[in-house]
């Protein structure tokens, strides 16, 4: 669709992705279902206005961001609020969508874990898994890339991804066993 523009994409696949999510939220804050829409709505003016919007690290989190400022901008201004608005104004914070390091590090491991694992196959196999995997190109377009038939590009991949899920579930329980044994070498080691 070349009417479309880049932020008009960005937001689509970013943000609007989100939208019931966002409009619970802004419910739970003005209860008023009229109102959160337009609280939704003039966050979304807003995000459109940004210049920088494509450097936004998690669009969503700074949508729910934008509504909740919005919401207090409104409870400021108005002459009467509600009781229970207030309330919820003033406990509910936003919890933070990005991973903590434990998990970052986790992941950074796992991912360690699976390149060397790639790059211990077969270079064909590897390609294969490569373009398909991590490229996302279709099989048809793999195969042609690599001159090979689509059963053939099938036939790596399975074999690709059976050699990486053995490996990696063989690295898991050793690691399991290793950090059990830690253990009860730490056990009996404090019991004398």
């Amino acid at each position: 669709m070349a009417w479309l523009r880049d932020i008009d994409i960005w937001f689509a696949d970013h943000v609007f992705i989100h939208h019931q999510q966002t409009r619970r939220y802004a419910v739970s804050l003005v209860r008023r279902p009229e109102e959160a829409e337009e609280l939704v709505q003039e966050a979304y003016a807003r995000l459109f206005a940004l210049d920088d919007w494509a450097s936004i690290a998690n669009p969503h989190a700074f949508t729910i961001r934008i509504i909740r400022n919005l919401a207090i901008e409104r409870f400021r201004r108005a002459d009467v609020v509600r009781f229970d608005q207030g309330a919820i104004l003033q406990t509910l914070e936003i919890a933070d969508q990005d991973p903590t390091p434990d998990v970052v590090a986790m992941d950074r491991s796992e991912l360690n874990n699976v390149v060397k694992v790639m790059q211990g196959m077969p270079p064909r196999m590897r390609e294969a898994l490569h373009l398909r995997r991590i490229e996302g190109l279709p099989p048809a377009e793999v195969a042609e890339r690599m001159n090979i038939s689509v059963s053939t590009v099938e036939t790596h991949l399975i074999k690709a991804l059976r050699l990486l899920m053995r490996t990696l579930n063989r690295q898991e329980v050793q690691a399991k066993t290793e950090q059990a044994t830690a253990w009860e070498t730490r056990e009996r080691l404090e019991r004398t």
